[in-house]
């Protein structure tokens, strides 16, 4: 398959739904394309070309192979709380009694969004005051739809949920836990191309839009357009929230962005426009603007060079302070510093590797690898970029994959000693002996001489403790030493 066949489809597909394929992306469609093409039969790919442009449903599978739905139970859930305790009383409190709350989940996935909201409703506002919310989700991949109209979940989909909200919402089945019937039938399901030149009916006067961790698929003139439908789609008020990773990057103009209880999104109109709204103070300063307590590393506006007129630009949060916020698993608030700061600074490196590490933890790996990827076009040989590379591969069970980048590690900072930490892991599970037992031998050699020794990481705080590290390492080593002996024999 050539780059010029592959930009053809990657156009249509751009055409077609907006979905924009680079980097990893682009791997994805070139394997979908190959997968697509044995099962149809094809004899070639010029063949495949010609059935995705005369059959619609031979052209929708290969965009349900696009996309990654890594998604789960109550995830943000301060975003959720914001919801059921502040917007959802405020909008309910401006309706008639008989008068609908509407709530589209855009980008749904597998169902995990809009259930979370409904269980969420349910609990914070009681089944009775539930029944007036109407939830909509719509997603692209219709796979994905089947899936989610099941309600079927396993265990990697309850990251975080209470277990007592599991128990309470769902049944255990021999294949995952089952939503109980009352919530799954509380969300209507509808694929939903959101670049579609017109919307059925169905989709409008939303008060609430939900579309989060979907806009990394798009590119901004996409996301614009994308932000416009959204417009169209609600009454005279209305509220748009997005992850709070993409919230600060997506202020196109179309909505206003705001600020409650330290959660950031947009509205339509001055309905929902919250009281002493500081997120548009913040990004259009006035010369006297005063900076909000919860964010207290903003000082108030500079002159300009020419110090004829004020100027909006912030004096931004310093490294060390959003270091020590990621440090400390603030991650809500280092997010939101972070966002202002690459806002201003969109290559500022050691910004994108602390926000790389946050998305990490927070089991984002699409977005996380989308900013590994661009920190990796400054500088393809920093420690901390190669190790996380390396974690993201490993928490996503590619052990071959994050293999090959800890030995990039290694190969630069031969005295990392996570990096052969966990090249010793993976090659253990893999049953590699040798392979294991080297790089065991090689962390304890550099912690037995300094057990304060430095892992030759410059931003992410990786802080695994190095004594702990060392006795495994030892008992490890004694294990594979007789595995070997054993072998040998």
């Amino acid at each position: 398959m050539t780059k010029g066949e592959l930009t053809k489809i990657k156009e249509k597909v751009y055409q077609h739904c907006g979905l924009l394929l680079e980097g990893v992306a682009e791997e994805r469609l070139r394997k979908a394309i190959q997968d697509e093409i044995q099962k149809n039969e094809c004899a070639n790919l010029t063949a495949y070309q010609k059935l995705i442009s005369q059959d619609s449903q031979a052209f929708d599978q290969l965009i349900n192979h696009l996309t990654v739905n890594e998604t789960y139970f109550f995830r943000e859930v301060e975003q959720i709380q914001l919801l059921v305790e502040h917007l959802v009383p405020q909008i309910l409190a401006n309706k008639s009694p008989n008068e609908p709350l509407r709530i589209l989940s855009a980008g749904c996935s597998s169902g995990e969004e809009p259930y979370s909201l409904a269980i969420a409703l349910r609990e914070a506002l009681g089944a009775e005051v539930a029944q007036r919310i109407q939830l909509d989700a719509g997603d692209l991949d219709q796979n994905v739809l089947k899936k989610a109209q099941q309600g079927l979940y396993s265990e990697f989909s309850f990251r975080g949920v209470d277990p007592a909200i599991r128990r309470r919402y769902f049944l255990r089945k021999d294949k995952g836990y089952q939503l109980i019937p009352e919530i799954r039938q509380r969300v209507r399901f509808h694929e939903l191309n959101l670049l579609a030149p017109v919307f059925p009916k169905r989709f409008y006067d939303y008060d609430i839009i939900f579309f989060r961790n979907v806009s990394i698929y798009f590119d901004l003139e996409t996301r614009r357009i994308i932000q416009k439908k959204f417009y169209e789609l609600m009454p005279a008020a209305g509220i748009l929230i997005l992850g709070s990773s993409e919230t600060l990057g997506n202020n196109l103009g179309v909505f206003e962005l705001v600020e409650q209880h330290n959660q950031y999104y947009f509205v339509k109109g001055q309905s929902y426009r919250p009281n002493n709204n500081s997120a548009s103070l913040e990004l259009e300063p006035e010369p006297a603007a005063v900076t909000p307590a919860e964010l207290p590393v903003f000082e108030s506006p500079v002159l300009t060079e020419q110090e004829t007129a004020p100027s909006p630009k912030l004096i931004l949060p310093e490294l060390q302070t959003l270091q020590q916020l990621v440090k400390d698993k603030d991650y809500t608030r280092a997010l939101h510093l972070l966002d202002r700061l690459l806002m201003q600074e969109p290559d500022n490196f050691p910004a994108l590797l602390l926000k790389s590490w946050v998305l990490l933890n927070n089991q984002d790996f699409l977005a996380a690898d989308e900013l590994l990827n661009k920190a990796f076009e400054l500088d393809a040989w920093s420690i901390d970029l190669l190790l996380m590379k390396g974690l993201s591969a490993k928490w996503q069970e590619d052990q071959d994959l994050a293999a090959q980048w800890f030995k990039k590690v290694v190969y630069t900072s031969p005295d990392c000693w996570p990096a052969h930490y966990y090249l010793a892991d993976i090659y253990r599970h893999q049953q590699r002996l040798e392979a294991a037992s080297k790089a065991y031998q090689t962390l304890v050699r550099i912690l037995t001489a300094n057990l304060n020794a430095a892992d030759a990481t410059q931003w992410i705080p990786l802080a695994l403790p190095a004594g702990d590290l060392l006795f495994l390492s030892q008992r490890h080593l004694q294990k594979l030493t007789a595995d070997l002996y054993e072998r040998e024999k």
